[in-house]
């Protein structure tokens, strides 16, 4: 088990490579094309869609949480 010193140092790096992560696609989107991003969005999107439908259909995840979970999602 970590000690309190060694957590807090693991959350500050994760909190700074998270906000790394922030402001390189913050740049990217302002750098490129809104379609260009978009489109690898949705390419990320459908992947993890396919992923889930996938573990469901094979029995490694429960497809009745996963399809409520997915429901929620869609209707925000």
């Amino acid at each position: 088990m970590q000690n309190s010193t060694a957590f807090e140092d693991d959350q500050r790096r994760n909190m700074e490579q998270r906000r790394a992560m922030i402001k390189r696609w913050a740049k990217y989107v302002r750098t490129h094309d809104d379609q260009e991003w978009s489109r690898q969005q949705n390419r990320l999107i459908n992947s993890q869609l396919q992923s889930a439908n996938d573990m469901a259909a094979s029995g490694e995840t429960d497809p009745v949480r996963f399809a409520a979970a997915r429901d929620r999602i869609r209707d925000r």
